[in-house]
């Protein structure tokens, strides 16, 4: 069978619903994602930019699958014990880098911005928040991911 169905049609197919799941979950996404903080209501918003964030965060999760096969790629012959483990690595770090991600936002409105608005007597504050660091923070942990899976599950 052709190399590139077996491999490569997959892994775009993936991508592409990747994609679009990313689109169509953009908002609800990130809304779980930003952290929760008594008296401030994050409401998910994207500034006007050449990429918007929509599409960004969609085209972080179409490069997953994208990859994961690159690296499997080039370090030929690991075993599929070795590729689900480099799948959970990468996983892990792009994980760590949301958790880091979240823990830097929740810190500086717990420690700047609610103070602030408490000190002005505002109980309950709507605040915009364009989540595209975020999206690079995953694309870093991918990237990282990547490159340790490829170091650990390489051929010496």
């Amino acid at each position: 069978m052709n190399p590139f169905k077996v491999i490569y049609l997959p892994v775009i197919i993936i991508s592409i619903l990747l994609f679009i799941g990313g689109e169509i979950t953009f908002v609800r996404l990130f809304g779980f994602f930003e952290p929760k903080i008594p008296g401030i209501l994050f409401e998910i918003t994207e500034q006007d930019r050449i990429v918007k964030t929509s599409v960004l965060f969609s085209l972080t999760l179409a490069l997953v699958p994208v990859l994961v096969a690159l690296t499997w790629r080039l370090a030929p012959g690991i075993s599929i014990n070795k590729k689900i483990a480099s799948v959970l690595i990468i996983f892990i770090f792009i994980g760590a880098a949301i958790l880091v991600r979240h823990r830097e936002v929740k810190m500086y409105f717990t420690r700047v911005v609610r103070p602030y608005f408490l000190a002005k007597n505002m109980v309950s504050v709507r605040y915009p928040i364009d989540p595209v660091n975020f999206v690079y923070y995953m694309l870093g942990g991918l990237c990282i991911g990547c490159i340790i899976s490829w170091f650990l599950f390489r051929h010496k």
